[in-house]
């Protein structure tokens, strides 16, 4: 099996420049409430990705929704040849701040995204699928936004000659932290080529509810560059946040 792990430097750089890129407002300047066609340009988001591409005969459509304090969107692919049909067709936009609409013919982003094939562009793909998924997100409906991609091992509060500050640099923050399973010997973002399936390792800081630390897998399947994950909480903290 060849594995390779990424410098977390490169990491929180690309995905700095996915959290720029997917930043938008609404282009008429209103927010009215429930869920409107967004005219957020996409493969702004996707164009961040060098290692990746939208695959032929594609374009993306995005939703976004707002409601007083809350926020959320979706962005889907849809046949660039029906593009037409597809949007005329969808007539009715649905009012809850996680039901998004969904046109008919769309499928979802990752589906539509093909890759170089490269280490890199697997790291990538698990990104994008991260970030794309954060588009219009706001408060409640923000989810991977709050979380940290490390690259070493949680410390402990008895670390006093350590400085508490976490965020995206790859470290946790100090805690009393409790273990459930054994401590990865690799800690670094990696990617294990197994033949035809391809792997995504991602241990993973979550200050949200009881503040956790979690190995997320991503399997790619041969020819595809959208993820099946698989999540393992390994320790938690003592620490827990809500909205």
């Amino acid at each position: 099996m060849k594995t390779v792990t990424f410098p977390i430097d490169r990491v929180n750089r690309l995905r700095e420049a996915a959290v720029r890129a997917r930043d938008f407002r609404s282009a008429d300047g209103e927010f009215a409430s429930g869920w409107i066609r967004s005219r957020f340009d996409a493969t702004k988001l996707v164009r961040v990705f060098d290692a990746l591409s939208i695959k032929a005969g594609y374009m993306l459509k995005a939703y976004e929704y707002v409601e007083e304090s809350n926020g959320n969107g979706i962005i889907w692919a849809v046949p660039a040849m029906d593009q037409e049909a597809v949007l005329d067709d969808f007539s009715e936009l649905t009012e809850s701040l996680f039901e998004a609409p969904r046109p008919a013919q769309a499928v979802p982003l990752m589906q539509a995204i093909e890759g170089d094939g490269s280490p890199w562009s697997y790291l990538s793909a698990s990104i994008l699928g991260r970030e794309a998924a954060e588009f219009g997100a706001i408060w409640h409906g923000c989810w991977w936004s709050d979380q940290t991609i490390l690259s070493k091992p949680p410390r402990q509060a008895s670390d006093e000659d350590l400085i508490d500050d976490h965020e995206l640099t790859g470290d946790a923050p100090l805690g009393d932290w409790t273990w459930h399973r054994a401590e990865p010997r690799v800690w670094e973002p990696a990617f294990h080529d197994k033949g035809a399936v391809k792997e995504v390792v991602l241990h993973i800081f979550d200050p949200m509810g009881q503040e956790t630390v979690y190995r997320a897998t991503d399997t790619y399947e041969a020819g595809s560059f959208e993820a099946r994950t698989e999540t393992i909480d390994l320790c938690t903290g003592d620490g827990f946040r809500v909205y």
